[in-house]
């Protein structure tokens, strides 16, 4: 198994189709890609945006017997060791052994961020009329004629002494006016300004929080077993069986 680092993908070679097609399928099911299949028993695959995995990606296609993940793990015909002693227990060994290495699917899982929705927040004008009471104040000019009995000028009573200076000065006023002269008075009220300005009533505070939990997911695994089906008079060593 070669590690391509300057193009991050990894070529892989096995050494029989079944374990290429299972590996393959793991792979797939894993979120890696794969770029090429030179022959039925190689292919090279490309971490992708998952290249911080590639360590679990070679550990995922030396389980299923790529080349380099089984490297060493063959004995070689003819070798003698302690292991090879027959023993109580030990298994039947001969000097031309082959292995056949039964593979099974381990359910692994990683998680990885997608983007699950999202939320927008918008400011809104909303117009609407709204109405309030202003007191206003406003003057008015009281004028009363009425007839009084008939009297010499000089018999009049001194009226009252006016104490508001307006008054006054409109009484002087009236007093002095010469024939054809007008007298104009001002009559004031009070005018209402409208005018707004902002204030704050209400914020919103954004946040986010980040919450953990436990999910439970599931999927199929395969396994292979061996069968072993003996047909005449043979004897057969299952150290399987043996153990149990």
């Amino acid at each position: 198994m070669e590690n391509q680092s300057q193009h991050r993908r990894i070529t892989a070679t096995f050494e029989d189709v079944r374990s290429a097609d299972l590996a393959l399928d793991a792979v797939r099911k894993a979120g890696f890609s794969i770029v090429d299949r030179p022959t039925d028993r190689s292919a090279v695959v490309d971490p992708g945006e998952h290249a911080q995995h590639a360590g679990e990606l070679e550990g995922m296609l030396g389980a299923y017997g790529a080349r380099e993940s089984i490297r060493g793990r063959h004995a070689s015909s003819g070798d003698a060791g302690p292991a090879d002693e027959a023993g109580p227990g030990a298994p039947v060994r001969t000097a031309h052994e082959e292995r056949i290495e039964l593979v099974e699917e381990d359910l692994r899982a990683r998680t990885r961020p997608v983007e699950t929705g999202e939320v927008t927040i918008r400011r809104n004008v909303i117009e609407e009329t709204r109405t309030i009471e202003v007191p206003v104040r406003r003057e008015e000019l009281i004028v009363e004629q009425h007839p009084i009995q008939r009297r010499p000028v000089d018999s009049l009573n001194s009226p009252p002494p006016i104490t508001d200076p307006l008054i006054q000065q409109l009484m002087d006023r009236l007093h002095n006016m010469q024939p054809g002269e007008s007298l104009r008075i001002p009559i004031v009220q009070d005018e209402v300004v409208v005018y707004k300005r902002p204030v704050v009533v209400e914020e919103i505070t954004v946040g986010k929080r980040l919450v953990e939990e436990t999910t439970q997911v599931s999927d199929m695994v395969r396994r292979e077993e061996a069968r072993i089906e003996p047909h005449g008079d043979i004897s057969v060593h299952d150290s399987k069986q043996r153990r149990s």
